[in-house]
C-alpha cells in the first residue's frame, strides 16, 4: 500500500494546470519543491521541445552549485534541471527526499509540455516512483481547442516568438505549426494516460468547469484533499484567449483540422459539446 503520492500534471497548456498545481501545493502535507514547472521529460522528444534541454553548465557553475549543496544552500534552478535531465535518478531521488520530510505525503511536477509524453516515458515515470514506494497519479485539463490556441498564441507573442499583427491572420498561420499542434493533441494524451494509469489514478477535466464549485470539489475529491470553497475564483498564471471575433471560416477550418481531438474528448466528457463554443462548427 502506497502512503506517498506523486502528482504528475500533464497540462494542458493554458488550461488551468498552474491553478491545479497551486491548489495541491498549498494543502497540508504537501511539498511540491522549489519549481513550478520542472520541465525534465519533454526535452527527450526533440522538435519544438528541444528548447527545454538545459545546456551543460560550465565547471565554475557546477563547482559553485556543489559548494552550495554541501552548505545546505539552494542550488541554481538550471543546474538542478540539468542534473535531472542528464541523470533521471536525480529526479526520483529529489521528490523522494521531499516525501521523506516529516508530515509530507504528497508532491508533484505539473509541466504543461508533458501532455506530449508518450506511453514509454509515462510508464518509466510511474515505475521509477513505484520502485521508491511512491504512487503516481496523473491529471490533465482540456480547454476549447480554438480558445486554447488563441491563448497559446498570445503567450508566444508576449515571449517574442510570434510577431504581432492581425489576430485572425496570425492564428490562421499559427494553428498549423508544430508548436501549436504539439500542445493540442488531447486525443494522444488521453490515450497515453489510459494505457498507463488506472481509472482511479487519472483525472481529466474541462477547463471550462474546473473553476466551478462542482469542478473544484470533484478535483479535490480525486486528490483526497480538502475542498476550498472559493478556490475557483483564484486564477493562477491566467492568460485570456482574446475577445475579438474570429471569422467563422477560420474557426471551422481549425475545428475540422482537430476533429479527431473533439471526438476523443466528447467520448470521455460529453459535456464538452455544450461547454466548448467552437464545437458548433463540427459538421
Amino acid at each position: 500500500m502506497y502512503e506517498k503520492t506523486f502528482f504528475l500534471g500533464l497540462g494542458g497548456q493554458k488550461c488551468g494546470s498552474s491553478w491545479m498545481q497551486a491548489y495541491l501545493a498549498r494543502q497540508p502535507g504537501s511539498d511540491f519543491g522549489r519549481l513550478g514547472e520542472y520541465q525534465i521529460w519533454e526535452s527527450d522528444l526533440g522538435s519544438v521541445f528541444a528548447r527545454y534541454r538545459v545546456p551543460e553548465p560550465d565547471w565554475l557553475e557546477l563547482t559553485r552549485a556543489e559548494a552550495k549543496r554541501r552548505l545546505g544552500m539552494t542550488v541554481p534552478a538550471q543546474v538542478l534541471r540539468w542534473r535531472m535531465q542528464t541523470n533521471r535518478d536525480e529526479y526520483f531521488r529529489y521528490f523522494k527526499r521531499l516525501l521523506c520530510q516529516s508530515g509530507i505525503r504528497s508532491t508533484g511536477d505539473v509541466t504543461p509540455s508533458y501532455a506530449a509524453l508518450p506511453v514509454p516515458i509515462l510508464k518509466g515515470i510511474q515505475d521509477g516512483f513505484a520502485a521508491k514506494d511512491i504512487k503516481t497519479r496523473a491529471m490533465f485539463a482540456m480547454r476549447d481547442p480554438v480558445a486554447r490556441l488563441r491563448s497559446h498564441m498570445n503567450m508566444e507573442i508576449a515571449k517574442g516568438r510570434v510577431n504581432t499583427g492581425d489576430e485572425a491572420q496570425l492564428l490562421a498561420d499559427f494553428y498549423k505549426t508544430k508548436e501549436a499542434a504539439s500542445r493540442s493533441r488531447y486525443d494522444l494524451t488521453l490515450g497515453a494516460m489510459e494505457d498507463v494509469f488506472g481509472p482511479e489514478d487519472r483525472f481529466i477535466t474541462l477547463f471550462e468547469e474546473l473553476f466551478t464549485p462542482k469542478g473544484t470539489a470533484r478535483f479535490a475529491d480525486w486528490a483526497c484533499v480538502a475542498t476550498e470553497r472559493n478556490a475557483g475564483g483564484k486564477a493562477v498564471n491566467a492568460r485570456g484567449s482574446g475577445h475579438n471575433e474570429l471569422p467563422d471560416a477560420l474557426i471551422s477550418e481549425i475545428v475540422q483540422t482537430y476533429r479527431h481531438v473533439y471526438e476523443a474528448v466528447f467520448d470521455r466528457l460529453p459535456k464538452a459539446r455544450d461547454l466548448w463554443p467552437s464545437s458548433q462548427y463540427l459538421i
